[in-house]
């Protein structure tokens, strides 16, 4: 199939000129005079939905070029033009998204990591559901947003973390990551390629950028692995661990991109020895029975059926006022406790 180069990062096919000057015209002919803002109008309409020449000139385009794009012709089209349009047609977030894959551009809604506030509290439902497993969601910058408590007790140094280092890029190249992961040289060259390879078109983000400027700066060990230029598929795997407790333990690791935001949720699991989720599950269990010894007691206030009400808390040690990364830990409490 023939290619032309229409966006500004790729090429695209003629169906997908074709699926955007389609786009295009189905939503200006979904959005009526009103809801965009036109007051006055002439003549009478064939269809209840803007004409070309009023969607032109609130997108700031001449009535000729953005009628060629309708038509699917080959025609160059830039970011801001997108932009533009996409507000002149008041598309939500999943329109504009779609506009801008079709026209071969990168999405504005990628350009900034998501947000712990933006997962779907059916993804962190789910996640809490993957407990003893070790679980974590993050974002394409791989911070990590949410958490078990499986995945605290695979990572014993996660919580003495400062907010702004609960990255996993980050924590592969903290200093007690070589004694946590046998196979370290391994590891940290493939997280390195598969976070070169998942943010390729991010790197010029200022939140990007920072990240990997920080980590050339702290460690020579990254600037090394950096600039060998490595790429990675995001595919499951396995990897070796010694745990401080559990010795050393073999787990396979699977990444489920989560729809409607940019974020994964990464689950690690015991592969041949199925003993070790229950041994899992007792540290979880001694750290759910930690942290609840630790949290004040008072008589409980109990609903209809007799069971007393659950209560989310933040445990002691995770900074409730931190916007970004909020850890996903919910213990049963009193409600008036």
């Amino acid at each position: 199939m023939r290619t032309h180069e229409f966006g500004g990062n790729m090429a695209i096919t003629t169906q997908q000129r074709k699926e955007l000057g389609a786009f295009l015209r189905n939503r200006r002919e979904r959005l009526t005079p009103e809801a965009a803002g036109i007051s006055e109008s002439y003549g009478r309409r064939r269809t209840p939905g803007l004409r070309r020449e009023e969607l032109a000139q609130l997108a700031g385009v001449s009535v000729t070029w953005y009628t060629w794009l309708e038509q699917a012709r080959k025609i160059k089209v830039s970011r801001q033009v997108l932009g533009s349009l996409a507000r002149a047609l008041r598309l939500d977030e999943t329109e504009s998204s779609h506009l801008f894959r079709l026209a071969g551009e990168v999405s504005p809604s990628s350009q900034e990591p998501c947000r712990r506030d933006r997962i779907p509290a059916q993804y962190l439902d789910f996640l809490e559901l993957q407990d003893p497993l070790p679980a974590f969601i993050s974002n394409d910058r791989f911070d990590v947003l949410a958490w078990t408590h499986g995945f605290c007790v695979l990572f014993p140094y996660f919580e003495s973390l400062p907010p702004s280092r609960r990255n996993s890029l980050a924590m592969m190249f903290d200093s007690r990551a070589r004694y946590l992961f046998p196979e370290w040289d391994k590891d940290a060259m493939e997280a390195v390629a598969l976070f070169r390879a998942q943010a390729a078109d991010q790197l010029v983000q200022p939140e990007y950028a920072s990240l990997v400027d920080e980590l050339t700066r702290v460690s020579a060990d990254f600037r090394d692995v950096w600039e060998r230029l490595d790429l990675a598929p995001s595919s499951p795997s396995v990897r070796l661990f010694d745990h401080p407790v559990l010795g050393r333990v073999e787990l396979g690791y699977v990444k489920l991109r989560l729809a409607a935001v940019d974020a994964t949720l990464v689950v690690y699991q015991p592969l041949r020895d199925r003993r070790l989720l229950e041994r899992i599950r007792g540290l979880v269990e001694e750290r759910m029975r930690s942290q609840l010894a630790r949290t004040p007691r008072s008589a409980g206030k109990f609903d209809r059926e007799g069971v007393v009400e659950d209560v989310p808390r933040v445990p002691a040690g995770l900074d409730a006022l931190q916007p970004g990364v909020v850890g996903l830990e919910v213990e049963r409490v009193p409600r008036n406790a």
